[in-house]
């Protein structure tokens, strides 16, 4: 009688060394507990090696939250909390969100703009982080918030590798049903407060900014340029011509009396505080005249 034939296929492995061996063990121990989401981090470092990483909450009407954020010190120019203070709003990463996401692992080149490391975003903000490189694991928890584990490498390692992403991709359906079941035996996700007068400003100045001094046109073209794109993707986006968004550019540039991106990132970021979320009012405004006072 003859056997049935089998059909065999290679599979692409993890090496479960003695790290990742502790880090799995400690995951289940852990079960349930406070420091449950330290050994979700602990399993994906064990699987693709960062410089440094972190934990944060994301929030559709709220700023972000950090849970957790591991980094070397010497690498960073500026503070670690600076995120949540306004930059968030233009992460990629951080969009890629707000459109609505499912669970994944999300690699920085692959859902970055097209000019997103020549932009002012990446030069001034970003890349003073000491970051070059990271994928985002993100876990969906509902359509308003999601906890994400950010993975990242400095300047001086190399990039992360498509077997990275792939490797991630493997772990990330256990990770995610021991993560559903954590949240059933243990307490909520910490919530910010309701009152988050930040985000409610970042809020209104993407709303607002420049809105007194230029054309509608102008800031959608204005909002592409600060989030990294090109004229010809943002024409593409816009579904309008290269030249135009190009005669757009240099309009905005001449009103807002700037020479540079470098200038107008730094002005978008310097309105932030000045928002005020219950008048849709231009912060710019309110900027230039707090400089005119104290000049």
């Amino acid at each position: 009688m003859n056997q049935p034939i089998k059909h065999y296929r290679s599979t692409l492995g993890l090496t479960f060394d003695a790290q990742m061996s502790t880090a799995f063990c400690q995951l289940w121990r852990q079960l349930g507990a406070v420091e449950f989401p330290v050994s979700v981090m602990d399993v994906l470092e064990a699987v693709c090696p960062t410089d440094s990483c972190g934990i944060l909450v994301y929030y559709r009407q709220r700023k972000p939250m950090s849970l957790l954020h591991r980094f070397n010190p010497v690498e960073r120019k500026v503070p670690a909390d600076i995120y949540s203070t306004g930059p968030y709003a233009l992460d990629p990463q951080y969009l890629l969100f707000l459109s609505g996401c499912p669970t994944g692992a999300y690699w920085l080149r692959d859902v970055a703009p097209d000019d997103f490391y020549s932009s002012e975003y990446y030069q001034t903000f970003y890349s003073q982080t000491g970051v070059a490189d990271s994928i985002d694991v993100l876990w969906r928890i509902d359509d308003d918030s999601a906890l994400v584990f950010f993975m990242q490498r400095n300047v001086h390692s190399p990039e992360f590798c498509q077997a990275d992403l792939t490797a991630l991709t493997m772990v990330l359906p256990m990770l995610s049903e021991a993560l559903t079941r954590h949240y059933q035996l243990h307490q909520p996700l910490p919530q910010q407060s309701s009152e988050d007068k930040t985000h409610q400003q970042v809020e209104c100045t993407l709303n607002h900014f420049a809105s007194s001094l230029l054309t509608k046109r102008e800031r959608d073209v204005l909002l592409y340029m600060l989030r990294g794109y090109s004229s010809a993707l943002t024409a593409e986006k816009l579904n309008t011509s290269d030249g135009t968004v190009k005669i757009h550019r240099k309009n905005i540039y001449r009103k807002l009396d700037i020479g540079s991106q470098a200038e107008l990132f730094s002005l978008f970021i310097s309105c932030i505080p000045y928002a005020r979320p219950d008048e849709a009012t231009d912060p710019l405004l309110q900027y230039q005249s707090s400089k005119a006072t104290t000049a």
